[in-house]
């Protein structure tokens, strides 16, 4: 079986979000700035942004409106369990719905985005050496 080159990128990012955000709150220095928290909401909109574009880019082509749903459906899922993991793991990690929000509002994005992609997909495989 030939694996898809182009789908190392997604699971690697996938992978990225579970280890970051399921690290115990211990590895994390504190901070005290107030802004930070709207920075983390930014962190976690980027995050889910990326998510969905290696994924629908690691499919080769252009996805249809049902795959578009599922694929928006299934990084949204992902994002409430890492948030779900992040509660039930005693990590000192907490459940944060704002994180949800931010997470769901990066998928959406994301998916608005793919076509933008789709246009400009000639440019990224001179670009992007694994979809070559």
């Amino acid at each position: 079986m030939k694996v898809n080159r182009a789908i190392l990128p997604a699971v690697l990012w996938t992978l990225f979000i579970a280890s970051s955000c399921l690290l115990p709150a211990s590895a994390f220095k504190k901070f005290t700035f107030d802004s930070l928290s709207q920075l983390d909401k930014l962190i976690h909109l980027i995050l889910y942004v990326v998510f969905v574009m290696l994924w629908a880019l690691s499919l080769k082509r252009v996805l249809t409106i049902k795959e578009k749903l599922v694929l928006l459906l299934v990084s949204v899922a992902y994002g409430v369990l890492i948030e779900v993991l992040q509660s039930a793991m005693a990590l000192g990690r907490a459940y944060d719905i704002d994180d949800i929000i931010a997470n769901t509002v990066g998928c959406f994005l994301g998916i608005l985005l793919m076509s933008f992609i789709a246009r400009k997909m000639p440019l990224l495989k001179n670009r992007l050496p694994f979809l070559r």
